[in-house]
């Protein structure tokens, strides 16, 4: 009689097989159906779609400081009043000139009235000179006078005449060199007039004070910035790289995240895209609106965008580490096939062709 003996396996060893079927099992998956977005990120900060920088169009020194950040301004109101001495006599000689020009041009001016002066003195002695050289003409035919008399009578109109009309000239030629320094003295005049304007520097449009740059006392040279103002309405600056740039387009919804309000996304739409790399920045730059009020936006505000840039309503996909390269999956024999793609993003890849939903396709790597 023979006795059936088991043999008993160590429990490590048990264990040790269990593993490995665990290990063969692939992980696998099907094609699902699911709504797609495609979008780009973008990262920037907020700003005011009129915002100018306050610079000065002069030099001199801060004599008042009229404003502080986040006053409100109102078109033309007064910010800053800059004070500098040599400008303000340079405008008082300015207007004595204009003044001096003014009087020198009027008719009774000291210039002008001599040379009428002369003018009428040689006009009378040629009305004299031409009578006496027309009555010479009348006797030097009967001979009643000589022939030299009759030369000298006529030599001395023609002089007199000569000189009433080189007279006639200077008078044309002092009226408009004096009208000429008018034109300058009053062009001068309005030039420091404007220098001088500029030391009282207004607000452009309505708005509200960003930035202050310089206080009461300082030295602003010309072209130095003072404030910026900001005027207009929020809107996103983003900053969008180069790789993505084409896939922007004017309209496109952007979803903005304020770093003010975290875990919320505020409804955009990318209005301008501007047409050259800024340097900068490394990045191209487009603006965004807001699409729904946002309270509490503050210039400044740091933010992340997502700008859709394609959407699909139950597009095929499957999920994005299922992707082999160059856009091939293994299916469950283990072999490598070819799809077509579309939208892509960190999670899903949308299948376009070369994959239906019912074929089933297992992560790379696991045996």
């Amino acid at each position: 009689m023979q006795t059936s003996v088991k043999k008993i396996l160590p429990a490590g060893i048990i264990i040790l097989s269990l593993l490995f079927t665990a290990c063969q099992r692939k992980e696998q998956t099907t094609p699902q159906h699911k709504d797609l977005v495609d979008a780009v990120f973008a990262s920037g900060n907020i700003t005011m779609s009129n915002s100018y920088l306050v610079i000065s169009q002069t030099e001199g020194y801060l004599q008042k400081k009229l404003v502080s950040e986040g006053d409100s301004v109102q078109p033309g109101q007064l910010l800053f009043q800059l004070l500098n001495e040599t400008p303000q006599s340079q405008l008082e000689s300015a207007e004595v000139a204009y003044q001096k020009a003014q009087s020198n041009l009027r008719e009774t001016s000291p210039v002008l009235q001599k040379l009428h002066q002369q003018e009428i003195q040689l006009s009378n002695q040629m009305r004299t000179d031409s009578a006496n050289f027309a009555r010479y003409q009348n006797l030097v035919g009967s001979s009643a006078v000589s022939r030299a008399d009759y030369d000298r009578a006529r030599l001395a109109y023609e002089n007199s005449e000569a000189e009433f009309w080189a007279l006639q000239n200077t008078i044309t030629e002092t009226q408009r060199n004096l009208k000429l320094d008018l034109a300058n003295a009053k062009a001068n005049l309005v030039s420091q007039q404007e220098n001088n304007g500029n030391f009282s520097i207004v607000s452009r449009e309505k708005g509200v004070v960003l930035r202050c740059l310089k206080e009461s006392g300082e030295l602003v040279k010309r072209g130095e910035t003072i404030a910026e103002i900001g005027a207009g309405e929020f809107i996103a600056r983003l900053q969008v790289a180069e790789e993505d740039i084409n896939r922007i387009a004017l309209g496109q919804d952007a979803f903005v995240e304020l770093n003010t309000s975290k875990n919320h996304a505020f409804r955009a739409k990318i209005s301008k895209i501007y047409p050259a790399f800024d340097m900068q920045d490394q990045s191209f730059i487009v603006e965004a609106r807001f699409a729904e009020p946002v309270a509490g936006l503050k210039a400044g505000t740091q933010l992340q965008a997502n700008i859709v840039v394609g959407e699909r309503k139950q597009a095929l996909v499957i999920p994005a580490k299922y992707l082999l390269a160059n856009d091939f999956v293994l299916i469950e024999s283990g072999e490598k096939k070819q799809v077509a793609t579309g939208i892509k993003n960190a999670d899903w890849v949308e299948i376009t062709g070369g994959l239906s939903e019912s074929e089933t396709i297992a992560l790379p790597g696991k045996k």
